[in-house]
């Protein structure tokens, strides 16, 4: 791991010295490189406040939008300069408080250069320099393909950095979020914009500075939205967040005359766990169980953290024998997983299940009553009721 991170800071580095010493600059070079560099100082400066409240939240993603002057560097300047105006915008952020080792922060800005040194070779190669290009739909296909170029080499460096470097269990973990790809799409599309203004019409960069600002902002409120639903030690839903959208889900479940079933998972002797190793290591343990909850249902399933140690699974549009396999496999994981953690624990599981049901409260007491009989029996299995009534 880290040979591929020396790797790629070094190929970073060579890239643009051989760039300085090859390649001949431009007279149009020097304005657009003044101005990009001080819209990345001045922007970070405009944008601390809600960089500021994001920092608070530790553990979220965060989601960063220097590609709309980046990649607009690399659209229009020479290739050493770009990579100076991506360094620029890096340190200068992470010099102003952003919280990230340097190593982290180098490594970043070095893929970002190599990602961009990718998209500017990929444009000369296959079409022509920025500069250049006539303004009609096939220059315009070139210079989205560039733009996907440099999304594609930056998520591959990336990513290999962050399952290696934790390290992940599945590489899904160790991928952004869709939202997130979404949001750096959008911003190397302003930083089209940006080029192009530089170029054509410079005024329309105060625009561009007050719609990324505004995207600024509404990144931070969708952060906030998602902390505020999120239970701290685990990332599932907190037992607010998960009976709003549970009833939700019922109501629509009732409607359509479907199946619903639902799960309470309980950690059995999860006191004695506390009580050996300490509570530090019983919310790892809580995170663990957390992480295979995510891992076994599907994306449309509702987990949350109900409470203490126990784990409640909405499964929509489930019946009760495909709800009991999803039950077992479930405990069987938790029961042969390994890790660094110092012994092996399992879990009880009690079922819900009825069609059509929309009383939230009658299926949690049926699935606690299920759950009182699997921890009776002998822990470390399934019990399973219908909903009646």
């Amino acid at each position: 791991m880290i040979g591929f991170v020396l790797l790629v800071d070094v190929a970073a580095i060579a890239g643009s010295a051989w760039s300085f010493l090859r390649i001949p600059f431009t007279q149009g070079d020097a304005l657009p490189f003044a101005i990009l560099i001080t819209s990345a100082v001045l922007y970070t400066e405009l944008s601390r406040p809600v960089e500021q409240v994001r920092e608070r939240f530790a553990g979220t993603p965060h989601i960063s939008l220097d590609s709309v002057w980046t990649f607009a560097a690399v659209l229009l300047v020479h290739p050493g300069l770009a990579a100076l105006v991506i360094a620029v915008s890096f340190f200068y952020r992470w010099f102003r408080g952003q919280p990230n080792p340097l190593f982290r922060r180098t490594f970043s800005t070095s893929a970002t250069v190599l990602s961009g040194f990718a998209a500017a070779a990929f444009l000369s190669l296959y079409a022509a320099p920025f500069d250049v290009l006539p303004r009609d739909a096939s220059s315009f296909v070139s210079v989205v393909a560039a733009g996907g170029v440099f999304l594609l080499v930056n998520t591959a460096l990336m990513t290999v950095a962050v399952y290696y470097g934790t390290p992940h269990e599945r590489l899904r973990d160790a991928v952004a979020k869709p939202f997130e790809y979404a949001l750096e799409a959008a911003t190397i599309a302003l930083g089209v914009i940006v080029a192009w203004a530089l170029r054509d019409w410079p005024v329309v960069l105060l625009l561009v500075v007050g719609i990324t600002l505004v995207l600024h902002r509404g990144v931070l409120l969708r952060q906030l939205r998602r902390q505020a639903r999120s239970d701290a030690k685990t990332g599932l839903l907190n037992a607010k967040a998960w009976r709003e959208a549970a009833t939700d889900e019922l109501d629509r479940a009732r409607r359509a005359g479907r199946h619903t079933s639902l799960l309470m998972v309980d950690v059995d002797r999860f006191k004695l766990i506390n009580d050996r190793h300490g509570h530090l290591v019983g919310d790892r343990y809580l995170a663990a169980i957390a992480e295979t909850l995510r891992t076994e249902v599907r994306g449309t399933d509702l987990v949350g953290r109900f409470g203490g140690e126990e784990f409640v699974v909405l499964l929509p549009g489930t019946p009760a024998v495909h709800a009991h396999a999803i039950a077992e496999r479930i405990r069987s994981s938790v029961a042969s997983r390994t890790g660094d953690l110092p012994e092996h624990v399992t879990v009880s599981i009690g079922l819900a299940d009825r069609p059509g049901v929309s009383d939230l409260d009658a299926v949690i007491a049926v699935a606690d009553r299920a759950l009182y009989e699997a921890k009776n029996t002998g822990r470390n299995r399934t019990s399973g009721y219908q909903v009646t009534g």
